[in-house]
């Protein structure tokens, strides 16, 4: 009976140890919003389900692994909060079941190692440079499905993935990616690099990045990227400033030259954040197809969990382009857009 009980205490004592070293969070969000959008299609009303960020369900845990060491993971799940229509229908990264994230960490005194499907550099920039948080009607990275924004997501999440990150020295550091192809023959076949090389300290914040996409046939630069921007934060309002450079042959035939910029305010008002901004692309291909786009919205707190929003874009394209306004999990049905929701993060 005593050896039983002390064996018992043993394994007490070890698994509180484990338990103390170890950490595992489930987590979500769940967004539910009415879009109205207008063009020459027609009007469009909808219940859509991700219009800031889309909905998900997570998983990520770290572990302490002694000597100033850890290791992480983080798995994430799209779901649909209005319609389980389809099968499947995740409604968001890619359509596909943990198609958000899902990649492995190592930290340390050297900085961070990650590998697996995570969001691309230039696309973490964004979401900061951007005042709508890459979501919403007014989101600077409005598309036609096609391949041309009004400012370049930088793929927003790349397979394959590993990342280096820097220690934060004085408020710098920097970091650089490699997306695989993973293709026979070849390796530089549909292969992603990336770099960014970041200040935030305080009330400022600045970047610069780059995004390259090789050719799935391993010849040339189907598209490339170098994005500078910054915000800085004066506690009347904060501002946002961007320009992107967008260059690439994504055939022998097609060319891409892109000139993109963006600029826009965040303001306290009465409780919660009011968010405007002005975006533009100057196609200086042959194509010409040039666009412009405003955008206004507001955020509430209900709580520290709970948000109301509603945002409102229009946006001109030039010379036969068609690039519309949509949110953070479509890509639209029109010109001008207008978005009236909640969000819930649990």
């Amino acid at each position: 009976m005593n050896k039983s009980t002390m064996t018992l205490a043993v394994l007490g004592a070890l698994a509180g140890t484990a338990a103390a070293q170890s950490n595992v969070t489930i987590y979500g969000k769940i967004d539910t919003g009415l879009v109205f959008d207008n063009g020459t299609a027609g009007h469009s009303i909808r219940l859509s389900s991700g219009v800031t960020a889309g909905s998900r369900l997570g998983f990520k845990g770290v572990e302490d692994l002694g000597g100033g060491y850890k290791a992480a993971f983080q798995l994430e799940t799209g779901f649909c909060s209005d319609s389980a229509a389809g099968a499947p229908n995740f409604c968001t990264g890619s359509n596909q079941f943990m198609g958000r994230q899902a990649r492995g960490d190592l930290s340390g005194s050297f900085g961070t190692l990650s590998a697996g499907r995570e969001y691309s550099l230039g696309f973490n920039a964004l979401a900061v440079l951007d005042p709508f948080g890459a979501g919403l009607a007014g989101q600077a990275d409005n598309t036609d499905g096609k391949g041309n924004y009004l400012v370049d997501p930088s793929a927003i999440r790349i397979n394959n993935a590993v990342t280096y990150t820097t220690p934060t020295f004085s408020g710098l550091s920097a970091a650089v990616e490699l997306s695989l192809g993973e293709q026979t023959g070849d390796w530089r076949k549909s292969r992603e690099t990336g770099g960014a090389l970041t200040y935030a300290s305080g009330p400022a914040y600045a970047t610069v990045t780059s995004y390259e996409l090789d050719n799935a046939n391993g010849v040339g630069t189907a598209r490339r990227d170098i994005t500078g921007g910054g915000t800085y934060d004066f506690g009347l309002l904060k501002v946002h400033a961007l320009v992107q450079k967008v260059t690439g042959s994504p055939t022998a035939a097609a060319k891409v030259d892109v000139l993109s910029l963006m600029g826009g305010v965040t303001v306290p008002l009465a409780g919660g954040s009011l968010l405007a901004s002005y975006a533009s692309r100057d196609d200086r291909t042959a194509a010409d197809q040039d666009a412009h786009q405003l955008g206004a919205g507001y955020l509430y707190p209900l709580s520290r969990r709970t948000t109301v929003y509603t945002a409102f874009a229009h946006l001109v394209n030039r010379h036969g382009g068609t690039l519309a306004v949509g949110n953070a999990t479509e890509i639209g049905t029109g010109d001008q857009s207008f978005n009236l929701g909640v969000v819930h993060n649990f």
